[in-house]
């Protein structure tokens, strides 16, 4: 590949990092929120029941009201409406009946699920938002720097984004994270109420869990994002009739030894493969390709297209 084509990539890389920062600031906001408004509640429940000496687990197990669980109605409906529940999330809470047979314990654990249900139905949104723009973008740009017309609309983006990589969608994965988040404040909060805990002990320990999970966030998009740029690059480079393909990573101090190795290599199309020779090849992974033609082609490609 000639040099003018490497720095179109390198650029875009550059781009992209701005991008998936951005995004992944948008999902870190729906983090903190949840975990300002769990905290909240962990507050609420210390405040409505625990004495001089804190809080007992006797004191937890005791059944609800019935105004209990009509505030709690209350904040589930006004969640649904507000945050614009997926169809994923209105599953989750269908799931999860709140009934007037749990106890105190219970019904706080039942509002950090619903924070959690709606941070990961918000970001599932936002994600799922960004990826389609992204696929749009990634064809116009390609259109652009193969020229050719290309054939894509929306639907086909949807398609995209939506495809299974390495035996699972990344959808089924935030939610995993979700499921796993929430099995570990549970944990926290039933050695919260047995060892006597003070609410600012349990906000340390929240924050860690929160930042564990905002980081499994971020790595998902910004992996999630280097592999529909790869889906819509090969197909591309099919639509344009290019057979061949150049590995272009981003060398610097962070580049990984795989796509260190990788980088200049010229690949066949039709054998491309994310994680073995086309990105992402891990986590993270900011490397990109480029339609390979021999320098005679490109060159008589320009003077076909007046450049």
């Amino acid at each position: 590949m000639n040099n003018y084509w490497r720095k179109r990539e390198e650029k875009h890389i550059r781009e992209n990092q701005m991008n998936d920062a951005r995004i992944a600031k948008r999902l870190a906001e729906k983090h903190e929120e949840a975990m300002q408004e769990i905290q909240k509640e962990i507050e609420a429940f210390y405040g409505r029941y625990a004495d001089r000496e804190g809080i007992s687990m006797d004191i937890s197990r005791k059944r609800v009201n019935k105004l209990d669980i009509d505030e709690y109605a209350k904040k589930a409906k006004r969640y649904v409406k507000e945050k614009n529940f997926t169809p994923k999330a209105n599953e989750e809470m269908r799931l999860y009946n709140v009934t007037m047979k749990i106890n105190r314990l219970q019904l706080l654990k039942a509002y950090v699920r619903l924070e959690l249900i709606g941070m990961t139905s918000q970001n599932q949104r936002i994600i799922e938002e960004e990826m389609i723009k992204n696929v749009l973008k990634e064809y116009d740009r390609q259109a652009g720097i193969l020229g050719k017309s290309l054939m894509y609309n929306e639907k086909k983006a949807k398609v995209i984004v939506n495809e299974s990589f390495l035996s699972a969608t990344w959808s089924d994965r935030l939610w995993g994270d979700q499921e796993a988040l929430r099995e570990e404040l549970d944990i926290l909060l039933n050695k919260g109420v047995r060892q006597g805990k003070h609410p600012t002990v349990l906000a340390k320990d929240l924050r860690k869990r929160f930042d564990v999970s905002q980081f499994n966030a971020e790595r998902l998009l910004v992996t999630e994002l280097a592999r529909v740029d790869t889906s819509v690059q090969k197909d591309s480079f099919k639509q344009g009739g290019y057979d061949q393909y150049e590995y272009v990573a981003k060398i610097d101090d962070r580049t990984t030894k795989e796509c260190r190795g990788l980088d200049g290599q010229i690949f066949s199309v039709k054998d491309m493969q994310p994680g073995e020779n086309a990105p992402p090849m891990h986590p993270f992974c900011r490397s990109s390709i480029a339609a390979y033609v021999s320098r005679k082609e490109f060159e008589a490609d320009l003077v076909r297209r007046g450049l």
